[in-house]
C-alpha cells in the first residue's frame, strides 16, 4: 500500500483533478476515499471529503485523513473534521454521541513509522494559494500515475507502508464508531 500526495498549483486545481479522474474513470489510486486540501490564503485551510452515507466508515476515515493533515499541514483543528463526518454520516444535529476520539498528531509518525522526509515533503509541496489528492493505494502504478497527473499539472510525493504499517492504518479504519 503507498500513501500518496499529489500538489497542484491553485487552491482549486486538486478537486477539480480528482472530479476529472472519478468521472473519467481513472483508476490510479482509491479514488472514494481520497480527500483534497487547499489552502484559501495565510489562515484558510479547506478540506473536501466525500462520505457515503450508507456506510458508516466516513468518520473514520475523516479521523485519519486528520491526523495525518495535523502531521504534514500543521493544521491544529483537524478533530472538526472528524466531528463533521461523524454528524453527516449519522444525521445527528451536535450531539457528539458515538464521536470518535481525534488521532494525536504523531499517529503517523510515531505509531505508523512515516518517515520524517515524507512528512517535510508533504508540507513543503502544499502551501498558501495550492491544493493537494491525498489518498492510498493498494496497487499503484507510479509510471502510469506520473503521466497522468503531470499532464493535470500536478506533482506526485508517495512513500509505501510496510505489511505492519498498513495493519495500524487498517486496524484505524476497522475501529468501531
Amino acid at each position: 500500500m503507498d500513501l500518496i500526495v499529489v500538489g497542484f498549483q491553485g487552491t482549486y486545481r486538486a478537486a477539480q483533478v480528482l472530479t476529472e479522474l472519478r468521472q473519467g474513470g481513472v483508476g490510479l489510486f482509491n479514488l472514494d476515499q481520497a480527500i483534497t486540501v487547499s489552502w484559501e490564503d495565510q489562515r484558510n485551510f479547506i478540506v473536501h471529503q466525500s462520505i457515503n452515507l450508507s456506510r458508516e466508515e466516513g468518520s473514520r476515515w475523516a479521523r485519519l485523513w486528520g491526523a495525518f493533515i495535523k502531521a504534514t499541514l500543521f493544521q491544529p483543528f483537524t478533530e472538526r473534521l472528524t466531528a463533521a463526518a461523524t454528524k453527516v454520516a449519522s444525521g445527528e444535529n451536535g450531539n457528539n454521541n458515538g464521536e470518535l476520539e481525534p488521532l494525536t498528531r504523531n499517529w503517523w509518525i510515531s505509531d505508523v513509522g512515516i518517515s520524517d522526509d515524507f512528512v517535510r515533503d508533504v508540507g513543503a509541496l502544499v502551501q498558501p494559494g495550492e491544493s493537494a489528492i491525498i489518498t492510498l493505494a493498494e496497487e499503484f502504478d507510479r509510471g502510469k500515475a506520473l503521466g497522468v497527473l503531470r499532464d493535470s499539472g500536478g506533482s506526485l510525493i508517495h512513500t509505501s507502508l510496510s505489511v505492519e504499517q498498513v495493519n495500524k492504518v487498517k486496524k484505524e479504519l476497522e475501529a468501531s464508531d
